[in-house]
């Protein structure tokens, strides 16, 4: 299993203050019992000769006014006004009463603890962002694995500050944040499913830690910026924008980069990014090498060491960016490279001195609507990428994965995000499975229930999960909070 990124709406944790700028505003009014008994019709828990019939809806889903959402200008078409005699509603009237579903009660906050009677407000206009985000995710194993019939359940909370240098000091150019993490639960890898590539990039052993801590500086007019401290990389490096909602880990970078600092185990070092031209970027940084993810395991390992005797990690990662078309579909090219100076034991028993690997991937938009001026206009994605390494080293040495991805299906609901993607990875002859390979095919829908709240209905099927257990189907649900 790789551990990644992860975020509160996507693969990457989302401060509070960067989900209030991006979702806008929340949720409006609506009465309670028409969403419960909507809700249970959509999901067909109520049969469609009794409550679900069209005038049955219109009754309970509007308020007062016949107002469905409780939101202005919105009211009930006219089609849900039918006789009872009518037949069930159809699906594009299900479409319909879902682009229009928000909260069951007024909740229109970018968080869940609001503002804090303006304390929250007051402290971003001197530049300081407080955040809080809590991830909490639930996985059933329906066949194969390791065992079935049961729930494993796990969460993340990370608090978080971020201090804008330029509203405190008059610094331009300057961002400092800090991080602290806490995971606890189970871990479906070791008792559940048995794969390699986690089923949730959350996914781990129970820990709390400081995640991050560093200084970010911006020069050249955005054109060139540099970092310090104790970083995830997966937030500089091998960051493909159309994999961020899918949540197995290996969307989140490459299972290949057994040595990649990223969560759990974050490194001290340093990265840097500079765009010498237009739609050109290179990126580079040299970390610490010694993590508790790194080969080879080191009893009682400080994962805040400094001084590292195992060895240091080079990266770099060189793209290019476009736009085509009369709609202006963006796409990216990048490469990426890799070098750990320590040395690491081989699965023959000999020692090797430094490993490597290398990565590429191509993300483009393939289509968007007309009127995508915005982050939150619709759009298609897709994604493919190829990764290698060293197979005396890692059981993963090669990794294949691809998927789509569609932001803003249903219209009325531009941060809802529906995907489907697979992970091949291909393991090390080496290391003697009884199956070369390991395939995770996903699908999933991420819901934006509110600007706080985020719900993602998760399906992955496994083929030889870690090479050894029979293909297993496993489902998931993840809930997102910021608070």
């Amino acid at each position: 299993m790789r551990p990644c990124k992860q975020g509160l709406f996507s693969n990457k944790i989302i401060t509070g203050g960067q989900m209030a700028r991006a979702s806008g505003t929340g949720p409006s009014a609506r009465p309670a019992g028409g969403v419960i008994i909507l809700s249970a019709c959509l999901a067909g828990m109520l049969p469609a000769s009794a409550s679900c019939r069209a005038d049955t809806l219109a009754a309970v889903a509007t308020g007062p006014a016949g107002n469905i959402s409780g939101r202005r200008g919105s009211t009930v078409p006219s089609g849900l006004a039918r006789a009872s005699s009518d037949p069930p509603i159809s699906l594009p009237k299900i479409f319909s009463a879902w682009r229009r579903w928000r909260l069951p009660f007024n909740y229109p906050r970018n968080t869940f603890t609001d503002n804090w009677w303006g304390i929250r407000t007051n402290l971003e206009n001197h530049g300081i962002t407080p955040a809080a985000t809590l991830l909490q995710t639930a996985s059933e194993n329906f066949s194969g694995g390791i065992r079935t019939n049961r729930i494993d359940w796990r969460y993340r909370f990370d608090a978080s500050l971020e201090l804008n240098t330029a509203k405190l000091f008059g610094w331009k150019g300057g961002t400092a944040f800090v991080d602290f993490m806490a995971h606890g639960g189970q871990n479906p890898q070791n008792d559940l499913v048995g794969e390699l590539q986690a089923i949730s990039a959350i996914d781990q052993n129970p820990a709390t830690r400081l995640d991050q801590i560093w200084y970010k500086q911006e020069l050249l007019g955005h054109r060139f910026w540099f970092k310090l401290g104790r970083i995830d990389t997966t937030y500089d490096f091998d960051d493909i924008r159309d994999a961020d909602p899918f949540l197995n880990g290996s969307f989140g970078f490459t299972p290949t980069i057994f040595v990649f600092p990223s969560y759990p185990f974050s490194a001290w070092g340093g990265d840097f990014s500079w765009r010498p031209i237009r739609h050109v970027t290179l990126r580079g940084g040299l970390f610490d090498g010694n993590t508790e993810n790194t080969v080879p395991a080191i009893p009682g390992a400080n994962p805040y060491a400094i001084e590292n005797p195992y060895g240091m990690l080079a990266q770099a990662e060189e793209s290019l960016d476009w736009r085509v078309g009369a709609r202006r579909l963006g796409g990216t090219l990048a490469l990426g490279e890799w070098y750990h100076t320590g040395k690491f034991d081989t699965y023959q028993g000999t020692h090797v001195q430094g490993a490597d690997g290398f990565y590429g991937y191509l993300d483009q938009t393939l289509w968007k609507s007309s009127s995508a001026k915005t982050r939150s206009s619709s759009r298609i994605g897709a994604f493919i990428q190829y990764a290698w390494a060293n197979d005396r080293l890692t059981e993963i040495d090669r990794n294949l994965l691809g998927g789509l991805r569609w932001r803003g299906l249903i219209p009325g609901r531009p941060d809802d995000n529906i995907g489907i993607g697979f992970t091949w990875a291909h393991l090390s002859r080496y290391a003697q499975t009884p199956k070369n390979y390991e395939l995770s095919i996903e699908s999933f829908y991420s819901a934006r229930v509110a600007s706080w709240l985020n719900v993602q209905p998760d399906l992955q099927y496994i083929i030889n999960p870690g090479g050894i257990y029979p293909n297993a189907l496993v489902a998931t649900i993840q809930v997102a909070i910021s608070f």
